[in-house]
């Protein structure tokens, strides 16, 4: 589940809205829709955030390994669970290991360690993991731009302007398979 939403762009609104070939200001706020649509499109079909977002996952007790729900992992803000005792807890860092070198990333128990007993409730373990490349447009990967301004271009341009059926083969290559 999305806990934060991003607030920047994966591209700039100026980038955008020369792709339009749109002059003035006029049309920003449709750009930017567009913009979040196209790049919503993009995430969805590769299993990728572009930009930098927090996730809550929750659980009823520690799986072996707690899959992020998109790549790439960026870090984990915390690690909480409810004890046996209902008294919640939050694990300290060197507990636990994050692999964000995999695709999609987990977290695990550090060599040695083994995840804590939870309460038998719903909800006993939640893991707050941010996932994306950066915090804004100028850490979007080329290939995510080039989708998106592509798309914007082909979005504002004349009518009758055939769309290209190829755009999307450019993600291809960044599907995160599981």
């Amino acid at each position: 589940m999305i806990f934060a939403e991003p607030i920047e762009m994966a591209v700039s609104l100026v980038d955008a809205r020369n792709a339009a070939r749109i002059n003035g200001t006029d049309f920003d706020a449709e750009i930017a829709i567009r913009v979040r649509a196209l790049t919503a499109e993009a995430e969805h079909i590769t299993g990728r955030a572009i930009i930098n977002r927090t996730h809550r996952l929750t659980f009823s007790s520690f799986p072996a390994k707690i899959y992020l729900p998109e790549s790439p992992a960026a870090s984990v803000i915390s690690v909480k669970y409810f004890d046996p005792e209902g008294v919640e807890r939050t694990l300290n860092p060197i507990d636990w290991y994050l692999d964000a070198a995999s695709e999609p990333g987990y977290i695990m128990p550090s060599p040695g360690k083994a995840w804590p007993a939870t309460l038998a409730r719903t909800n006993a373990v939640t893991v707050l993991a941010v996932c994306g490349y950066g915090p804004d447009h100028t850490t979007t990967p080329a290939a995510f731009k080039g989708y998106v301004l592509a798309k914007v271009r082909e979005y504002f341009a004349p009518p009758g302007t055939p769309e290209s059926p190829y755009l999307i083969r450019g993600l291809e290559s960044l599907k995160v398979h599981q």
